[in-house]
């Protein structure tokens, strides 16, 4: 069984001391550098958590945090690299063999009727890509075949900002469960470098207060619909 992997390789050591600087600036008059670090280090994680909860995330984007994530599915990877600003290196299936392929199953098929038949066909498509590769075809077009269930690994970085708006839309229930576990593990590797900044984080409801789902909201917050409908009652 193959399991994520995510693992935090790269952050600022000084992450929330440089958000509560970027707080300073933007709420004081302060002008001398070393005063406006002198009193960010001052200032209690409180102040950093009520900056961040009324939705003021420009201050965190001045850090990056980086991560080696494996164990996840080209499905997954796929909705992981449309999210943007973020930078991605993600393993080549056009240069690199898949003679060592490894492919998710996803628990709801493992555990049905289908689970051998799903197994049993995945492996075909890693035989018949195996044998066009060693009889002349190129890795980048017998690449074609392989299944969106093919592992994947790669380097991930993001800001604060960017980080914080994955994290709420993806640990969300409704996200798709490989995809939600991954967030799950990036926040657990952040906690530990920067838990005033990432403390009060979960789903999105949990963070901002209501669910943009609308009609696929899981009832647990208002939508926006149902806000818009409750402000034009006034």
């Amino acid at each position: 069984m193959i399991i994520i992997q995510v693992k935090l390789i790269s952050y600022p050591e000084e992450a929330e001391l440089i958000a509560k600087m970027a707080g300073l600036i933007c709420y004081s008059s302060e002008k001398v550098f070393e005063e406006i670090k002198d009193k960010a280090s001052l200032k209690p994680d409180d102040y950093l958590e009520a900056i961040i909860k009324s939705g003021h995330l420009s201050i965190i984007e001045h850090n990056v945090f980086v991560f080696y994530v494996s164990g996840i599915s080209r499905v997954t990877s796929h909705q992981l690299v449309r999210k943007r600003i973020a930078s991605f290196s993600q393993q080549s299936q056009r240069y690199v063999n898949a003679e060592n392929f490894e492919y998710i199953i996803p628990d709801d098929i493992n555990k049905s009727s289908f689970g051998e038949k799903y197994k049993e066909i995945v492996n075909q498509t890693h035989e018949l890509y195996q044998e066009m590769v060693n009889n002349g075809i190129t890795k980048e077009d017998a690449r074609y075949i392989l299944p969106n269930a093919t592992s994947t690994q790669l380097i991930v970085s993001m800001n604060g900002h960017s980080l914080i708006d994955l994290l709420v839309r993806r640990i969300c229930e409704k996200s798709q469960w490989e995809i939600r576990e991954l967030a799950e593990r990036m926040l657990e590797e952040v906690k530990k470098v920067a838990p005033a900044i990432f403390k009060n984080l979960g789903a999105f409801c949990d963070f901002y207060g209501y669910c943009p789902e609308n009609s696929h909201s899981c009832g647990r917050a208002p939508t926006i619909d149902e806000l818009k409908e409750k402000a034009a009652l006034k």
